[in-house]
Order: C-alpha cells, then sequence, then structure tokens
C-alpha cells in the first residue's frame, strides 16, 4: 500500500536522487478513515497529535515539473540541490483501488549524506494530517533506495499500490529536504484528488 508521506518520499528520493514521495502509507489513510468513522467523543487524537484545521496556503514560486503530474517544485527562486527535469504517474491522476507507477528524473547538485531530514505536511481538504520531520535517509530505504545518494542524474521508476480505502477528496503535500548541514535539497507540492468511486 502507498503512503502520502511515501509518495512524497518517492519523489524527494526521486527529487533527492529524483525518486519521488510515496505518500499512500496505510497507516495515514487509516487515519483519514478513523477520523470520520470516530464519534467527538471517542477521539484518540492527544494535544500532540490533533487535528487541525486551517485553510492550507500554496506555497510561493511554484513552477510545474515537466512531464505528467500534480507535482510542482517550490520556493524555486531558492537554490536548492535537486533539479527535477521529469516526474511521470500512471494513471495521473492517482486512483483509489489502482496501482500507480511513478517515474522521475533529476540531477543531484551534491551527494546527500545520511543526516538529511524532510519537513512534510499532508492534508485532506482543511484537515491537516501530517506535519512532521522524517529522517530522509532511513524513509527512502522504504523505496528502496539507499544514502548516500550520489550526485549526478538520478532516476527512479516505483510501482506503488493505492488502497482502495482512501477517501474521496482534495489531498494537499507539502515536503522540503535539507541535507544535514541544512543546505536546500528540494521542496515539493501536490494537490491529488480522489473521485468518488463510481457503482458498477
Amino acid at each position: 500500500m502507498v503512503s502520502f508521506k511515501q509518495l512524497t518520499l518517492l519523489t524527494l528520493a526521486s527529487s533527492t536522487t529524483i525518486h519521488g514521495l510515496s505518500v499512500f502509507n496505510p497507516s495515514y489513510v487509516n487515519k483519514v478513515v478513523d477520523f470520520f468513522n470516530k464519534k467527538p467523543s471517542q477521539s484518540q487524537y492527544s494535544s500532540s497529535d490533533q487535528v487541525i484545521f486551517t485553510l492550507p496556503n500554496q506555497p510561493p514560486n511554484t513552477k510545474p515539473v515537466p512531464g505528467d503530474s500534480p507535482i510542482e517544485i517550490c520556493d524555486v527562486t531558492e537554490d536548492q540541490l535537486l533539479t527535477l527535469t521529469e516526474i511521470k504517474l500512471t494513471p495521473n491522476p492517482p486512483q483509489a483501488g489502482a496501482n500507480l507507477t511513478f517515474v522521475a528524473v533529476g540531477n543531484v547538485a551534491k551527494t546527500i549524506e545520511p543526516g538529511a531530514y524532510v519537513d512534510i505536511d499532508v492534508r485532506y481538504g482543511f484537515i491537516r494530517l501530517i506535519h512532521q520531520t522524517f529522517d530522509l535517509c532511513e524513509e527512502i530505504e522504504k523505496i528502496d533506495v539507499t544514502c548516500p545518494i550520489k550526485d549526478g542524474k538520478q532516476v527512479i521508476s516505483k510501482v506503488v499500490e493505492i488502497p482502495e480505502e482512501v477517501p474521496p477528496g482534495r489531498y494537499i503535500v507539502n515536503a522540503k529536504a535539507y541535507t544535514k548541514d541544512d543546505e536546500y535539497i528540494t521542496c515539493l507540492y501536490a494537490i491529488i484528488d480522489f473521485p468518488l468511486a463510481r457503482k458498477q
């Protein structure tokens, strides 16, 4: 199964090594499903893991990544170590219950060493699902990429399963990755819409 964090990391990995963030982990899908299935008195979210309702802002200075995907590069006026030249998602948009093929191509200006990290924010409409910092190298190992990520051209191709249980709606993903020395690796932004499933 896929996680929004993974899709993001897949792109970051893809991006970082230009791999690509696989943002569809069952734990995050389950978090959305649980949110809609629980009554307020049954909420299990602690104060450190509350569901927060806010209006998401599109990051400034974005530009689309060439190819067929909803992913954009943000903070394009800032120097970034990763230059994405193409990202393709098949199908685009992703579909619940279907495999998603992700191909990313890019160039890394400098080797990414262990200790790199990524700040990820995932929202379901106005509901914040994830707002967390992850060890980039630990996360990309889950998508078959390892650190150090060598400088130069990187190509990654990955097939991920999108769970049928993904609630329909708009998912907004923002990820910023940094080296262990706080050099900007990349900033990625995407809006992914999952339509209501049609009954057959």
